[in-house]
């Protein structure tokens, strides 16, 4: 079973509504979200998608930018309210 299927199981329709409310979040902005909302910290995250800690702080920032979220605004607590 795939991360993807495993994570769906798990969190049922969570990237249903996180696209249908952010349908411009590219698919690795997605799979970011989808490490978020599992608590996993960035330098575990930049280990799993394979890319420097900078990628990663880049891309949350990209995310932050297309939710619309505020500077003092938690990702991680717009992402558990979907």
């Amino acid at each position: 079973m795939s991360f993807i299927e495993k994570f769906n199981q798990n969190n049922p329709r969570f990237l249903e509504k996180l696209l249908k409310k952010h349908p411009s979040l590219s698919q690795r902005e997605i799979l970011l979200c989808m490490y978020l909302k599992l608590n996993f910290s960035s330098k575990d995250i930049s280990k799993k998608m394979k890319v420097s800690s900078g990628t990663i702080d880049t891309y949350r920032y990209n995310i932050r930018k297309k939710v619309g979220l505020k500077r003092k605004e938690s990702l991680i607590g717009a992402l558990n309210t979907l």
